[in-house]
């Protein structure tokens, strides 16, 4: 007899389940609609706010600076300043700023207003000030830039963030699945053997990979807390706790249900989320990876090992492209860099960890020395959502699936032929 693992809801399940999630939903909404009201409650406001990232732009009549900032409510806007100032990132600054037409959607998905710096706080925040001592540990600041945005998700440099994209490689520095896969491993190991000998002489009837299994979700949660709800780590991590649940309830864990689960359990418990396009490219490339899993579960590991990247890499660049628009002859070997990452990123975190995390300089120093000439390619986002419906049918039947992968390779093609 086979066993088959039971399905996650049967029948009526389903319209329960939604129910909870509307209910949840309306909840999340109303404590942001309070918040928005505090917010709104005069035409003007004066509000202490953190800045994520300052920096300058231009156009044919003037050089601006533009500040994008956090309340402590969690919500995102921007103000631009036409008198330069002084780099701000990561301070908490009393701004005065013009709440008065400001709408309920636009306070959810994040806005442009009109505001003015008051005063400066004496110290960045906890993060920012973790990136500065990075600047003292590497002698180059965009390699300190890097490891800020691998391990504390701090914001890079608009240049940087551009050679990343033409490399094809910028998924790789926001902190998701992979890197909370590594810290989870890590802990796990280091928790292990000393709890395996506490747990067999107080309380050996407890299960212990359980017990394991909740210390890390407690310290990745705060890591997660630490570095401000990042949708993609975000995501990884509801994502953790969910598959947890399941297997250890019998259920299948790698399934496109476990996956819509987890969206709309977010979407309902965050709604912001649902506006950001971190969470939706986080979102894209584990919906892919679980869409060769689908139709490839049963072919050998080792393959998987060096398609898959192939495989997110192909679907995802069309996303990448109508999006950020770069691409350059090297973008095609992001699959091989992201393979190499599978083993930069937790020998780095462990030179880190030792104080030795300049030792891995010399690599990331070629990488972000190479002439990386590249095209700027201008797309209608409208196209995103006939290759979005394309993605889901192919689920659906092996003939959307070839169509997908067609689409997707005539695109890398065609951008291959454009930077030639």
């Amino acid at each position: 007899m086979i066993l088959v693992k039971p399905s996650l809801f049967v029948g009526r399940e389903y319209f329960f389940f939604g129910l909870a999630l509307l209910f949840i939903m309306i909840i999340s909404l109303s404590f942001e609609y309070y918040h928005y009201s505090k917010l709104t409650q005069f035409d003007d406001t004066v509000v202490n706010v953190l800045v994520l990232k300052h920096y300058s732009k231009s156009n044919e009549r003037k050089v601006y600076d533009v500040l994008k900032l956090q309340s402590a409510d969690g919500a995102l806007f921007y103000i631009t300043s036409d008198a330069p100032l002084k780099s701000l990132s990561g301070y908490t600054v009393k701004l005065w700023m013009k709440s008065k037409y400001l709408g309920f959607l636009d306070y959810i998905k994040g806005f442009v207003t009109r505001g003015r710096v008051i005063s400066i706080s004496r110290e960045k925040g906890g993060t920012y000030k973790l990136g500065d001592d990075l600047l003292h540990l590497h002698k180059d600041v965009e390699v300190a830039e890097v490891y800020g945005a691998l391990f504390f998700a701090l914001p890079m440099s608009s240049d940087l963030q551009k050679k990343f994209s033409m490399l094809g490689v910028s998924h790789l520095l926001a902190i998701s699945g992979f890197h909370l896969g590594v810290l989870s491993f890590i802990i796990f190991t280091m928790l292990k053997w000393p709890y395996q000998h506490i747990q067999q002489y107080f309380f050996p009837f407890r299960h212990r990979n359980r017990d394991l299994f909740f210390t890390v979700a407690i310290v990745l949660g705060l890591y997660l807390f630490f570095l401000g709800e990042v949708p993609s780590l975000l995501r990884a991590y509801v994502m953790l706790i969910v598959g947890f649940f399941l297997h250890d309830r019998g259920f299948k864990v790698i399934s496109m249900e476990t996956l819509g689960v987890t969206i709309v359990l977010l979407l309902a418990l965050w709604p912001r989320l649902f506006f950001s396009m971190g969470f939706w490219l986080s979102v894209s490339g584990v919906y892919y990876i679980f869409l060769y899993l689908y139709y490839f579960e049963k072919k050998s590991k080792y393959l998987a090992f060096v398609v898959i990247p192939l495989w997110v890499y192909l679907l995802m660049t069309p996303i990448s492209l109508l999006l950020f628009g770069y691409y350059s002859l090297y973008h095609p070997f992001s699959v091989f860099l992201t393979v190499l990452f599978t083993l930069f990123y937790p020998m780095a975190l462990f030179l880190h960890l030792l104080g030795w995390g300049e030792l891995m300089d010399g690599g990331l120093t070629y990488l972000l020395g190479l002439n990386i000439v590249g095209e700027m390619w201008t797309f209608s986002s409208l196209w995103l959502l006939p290759y979005a419906l394309l993605s889901l049918a192919a689920l659906q039947h092996y003939k959307f699936l070839i169509l997908l992968l067609a689409v997707a390779f005539g695109v890398s093609i065609t951008a291959i032929y454009e930077v030639t």
